[in-house]
């Protein structure tokens, strides 16, 4: 029986039926449609089979379940009272069934057109003894096209007798030919398949992460109020945490700049960062240089790399001196309309630096910045400067954009993250809804299971979201418990080592992995991060880093889902 039990909904005559055929128990061969509900309907919009009996070997029988007080057949009208349609007639209703039905097994390639399809009304509030056929024959049905309520208790010998009967008769009919036989098992099986139509749809990750995407798009559009404010000043910081929004504000800007043909510069200090960039604004043709400043100072000064041996005073002093200078004989590379800063706070502290990128504007330059003063991590803590005080100082018509709405993250992956390290992020308002997917977690390790643990979880979290959506961070990028795993130097077990080397990598296809200051810009659906204990907190300590602000940034790099590995 398809379906295994009847809706609650089903009228008294199907019930019968129903419970009648269900009783057949030496037939086990048969198949039993119970209120098909024909969409491909041949002659209407809609409609619908009571039942539908398929026999193999012998052939189809559509049945319609009538319940009247009385039936009346008189000049080829039909009188049924009790019935919802009165005077319907119950043949035409079964043809138009069948007629759909078979024209959509034979679209299907389910049957081949030569299986014998009969019809059959079924009264089942009246017997047999009560019909006075008064006419010997019928042009619009055959009396042993009719059942009664006799027939419930042995309901295959009524489908049997039905298709006999049909079978019989239509063998002299020169155009019609029914070929019993060609119903066969395999044949049965597969209109059972085809009129089933059964299907599962369940939400997995992909829809999820697509839904995840849609959200971002629309909280994100909901900023772009404030790039009024680029349109009508000279020069706009956007300050937030991360999150907000402010990266996408000043990109947007870049974007618009370059649209109108302007000469645009779009630059930050990370490296990570600035890939990012590079493939958001490679879309566009227009005049544009998308360019981490290191690499940009190079170019300025004429360098082809940083030397091995390379310190902070390099970077921050001797290379943007070197840079400055350059400029003068290489004006192809100063004189840009447009200036767009990301994580602006990386080279806040440094003068020689801010120095350069005056350097590099125009006579008419606008400049649209983004930081985030707790992102600082670049540098040790005591030579923290409030990023928007120190622009404010060298460009003193700047306009303050302070952002404080998230719309990147899940809610709880922030709420949750704010209860580990203590102290609220600084959102005021969060653009994503409160259920969307997300969290962070905390898991205790030890020295001989920070491996194990490692596998365990980025196989949960690459099934969910992919290798390339997945990042592992660690305060300390060539003594971490990724680079420590493929080096060998764990206590690992042979399988997790294998499937560590065979996983974490730079390609596409890989998990990423490395320092919080080395990925600080990327954006991802989860990370892990390892080596969080004293060993961890002690070097931090020695180089005067915030130990709270390296995990504040490593946790936001997520945007869904955060796993911290504590050590101890």
């Amino acid at each position: 029986m398809i379906p295994a039990n009847y809706r609650n909904s089903t009228n008294n005559s199907e019930r019968r039926i129903f419970n009648a055929l269900e009783g057949i128990l030496d037939r086990p061969d048969w198949l039993v449609f119970h209120s098909l509900v024909i969409r491909q309907h041949t002659t209407k919009l809609m409609g619908e089979a009571d039942f539908v009996v398929v026999v193999p070997g012998q052939g189809i029988v559509v049945v319609e379940a009538k319940s009247p007080q009385s039936v009346t057949y008189h000049d080829g009208e039909w009188d049924l009272p009790g019935t919802p349609a009165t005077h319907k007639n119950p043949f035409t209703q079964i043809d138009g069934a069948t007629g759909s039905i078979r024209s959509f097994l034979l679209r299907e390639g389910a049957i081949d057109g030569d299986e014998p399809f009969a019809r059959l009304v079924w009264f089942t509030s009246l017997g047999r003894h009560h019909f006075d056929n008064q006419s010997p024959s019928h042009l619009d049905f055959f009396e042993w096209e009719l059942a009664w309520a006799d027939d419930l208790t042995r309901p295959a010998a009524a489908i049997e007798r039905v298709l006999k009967e049909t079978i019989a008769w239509f063998s002299k009919a020169k155009d019609v030919v029914y070929t019993p036989s060609s119903l066969t098992p395999n044949k049965c099986h597969t209109i059972e398949q085809s009129l089933r139509g059964d299907f599962t749809i369940e939400r997995d990750s992909r829809d999820a992460f697509f839904e995840r995407q849609v959200l971002e798009a629309q909280a994100l559009a909901e900023q772009r109020f404030a790039l009024d404010l680029v349109e009508a000043n000279r020069a706009v910081y956007f300050d937030g945490p991360a999150g907000s929004g402010k990266s996408y504000l000043a990109l947007q800007a870049a974007l618009s700049a370059i649209k109108r043909g302007e000469r645009t510069l779009v630059t930050c200090w990370n490296l990570a960062m600035a890939e990012q960039l590079r493939e958001q604004v490679s879309t566009l043709r227009g005049p544009s240089s998308v360019c981490d400043l290191g690499s940009l100072m190079l170019r300025a000064a004429g360098l082809d790399e940083h030397p091995s041996s390379a310190t902070r005073d390099w970077y921050e002093d001797m290379l943007p001196r070197l840079a400055i200078a350059g400029l003068a004989t290489r004006p192809q590379l100063r004189g840009f309309r447009n200036i767009v800063v990301d994580e602006f706070q990386d080279i806040a502290a440094s003068p020689r630096l801010l120095d350069f990128l005056l350097a590099l504007a125009g006579p008419d330059v606008h400049f649209v910045l983004a930081g985030d003063a707790h992102q600082q991590i670049m540098q040790p803590e005591s030579a923290y400067v409030d990023p928007y005080a120190t622009l404010k100082a060298l460009l003193p018509d700047l306009v303050l954009a302070r952002i404080q709405r998230n719309c990147r993250h899940a809610p709880n992956l922030i709420h949750e993250s704010e209860q580990i390290l203590g102290h609220p992020f600084g959102f005021t308002s969060y653009l994503l809804p409160a259920h969307t997917p997300g969290g962070a977690d905390q898991i205790a390790v030890t020295p001989d299971t920070s491996t194990h643990s490692l596998v365990s979880v980025l196989k949960l979290l690459t099934q969910q979201y992919g290798n390339a959506d997945v990042v592992v961070l660690s305060p300390r990028g060539t003594h971490s418990l990724a680079q420590r795993a493929l080096d060998e130097h764990t206590n690992a077990n042979a399988a997790d080592l294998r499937w560590l080397q065979a996983n974490l990598g730079i390609s596409p296809q890989h998990i990423r992995y490395g320092s919080i200051s080395a990925l600080k810009g990327i954006e991802v659906s989860a990370i892990v991060l390892t080596d969080v204990g004293q060993d961890s907190q002690r070097w931090a300590a020695e180089h005067g880093l915030s130990w709270n602000d390296l995990l504040y940034v490593a946790l936001t790099r997520a945007k869904s889902h955060a796993v911290i590995l504590r050590e101890g």
